[in-house]
């Protein structure tokens, strides 16, 4: 049974516009929460924020999916809402970040996609190298909980206290996949980086500016966030980016 916080959530709005947004890596739809109630209240925008496989329940769950499990759950989340709406916008934090702009590559129809903190290149590199040793001993690693998490979860942030080896390594391949194939995405893209991450290099955002070469790229940077972006001080700056992108581009035609 999945816990009340990690529970996916929707929220209708007063347009034919939605936002499909992707929570991270471990966590749950309760870190991208505070930003969706922003754009839906002051954006008139439906957000919907599905539960991914294997994340809300345990981290030996976790561990049993894959990136293309994660990506079927998107998929899906999308071809539901096609049915209801003519507009669709595919938003993402971290690895919902890679999540949303691998499904901008691949799903024909989407308006746009969002990526908050893309994890290109990451703040802790040795330990995505040695992830394959680590995993023969150990399937798990312990995070370390500075003060954003601590205060992340005060407000009511839900995510695994561990991270999976196994299921991280496979996010190492959608990465990978996403760098790979970025040049192929065609339509805009609207790129948002903390620049106090403390699990994201604020390098990789300038990566997929220079990379996306085909796509229509806009790009805000948020100087007091960290990784976490949606629940931190700035939320109200991403919501209202987002907003002005979306206005942009939801009537546009492919």
């Amino acid at each position: 049974m999945k816990p009340p916080r990690a529970d996916p959530f929707f929220l209708p709005g007063k347009s034919n516009t939605i936002i499909i947004f992707i929570h991270g890596f471990t966590a749950s739809p309760s870190e991208v929460l505070p930003t969706a109630l922003l754009l839906n209240q002051h954006g008139g925008l439906s957000v919907s924020g599905p539960l991914l496989p294997g994340h809300g329940t345990t981290p030996e769950s976790l561990n049993q999916t894959t990136w293309e499990m994660w990506y079927e759950a998107l998929k899906s989340e999308y071809l539901f809402r096609q049915q209801q709406y003519s507009s669709i916008f595919v938003a993402g934090l971290s690895m919902g970040a890679l999540l949303a702009i691998y499904a901008g590559i691949n799903l024909r129809g989407l308006k746009g996609v969002i990526a908050i903190n893309a994890p290109i290149f990451i703040q802790y590199p040795v330990q995505t190298a040695l992830a394959p040793l680590i995993e023969k001993y150990s399937p798990y690693i312990r995070k370390k909980k500075g003060l954003p998490i601590i205060e992340q979860e005060r407000i009511g942030r839900w995510a695994y206290d561990v991270l999976p080896v196994k299921a991280f390594r496979s996010l190492r391949k959608l990465r990978n996949l996403v760098i790979k194939d970025i040049e192929q995405l065609r339509i805009p893209f609207l790129v948002l980086q903390a620049l106090k991450d403390e699990s994201v290099k604020a390098k990789s955002a300038g990566f997929l500016i220079r990379r996306a070469k085909n796509a229509l790229v806009c790009y805000k940077e948020l100087p007091e966030s960290y990784h976490v972006a949606t629940m931190g001080q700035e939320k109200e700056l991403i919501a209202g980016t987002i907003i002005k992108f979306v206005r942009r581009y939801e009537k546009q035609e492919e």
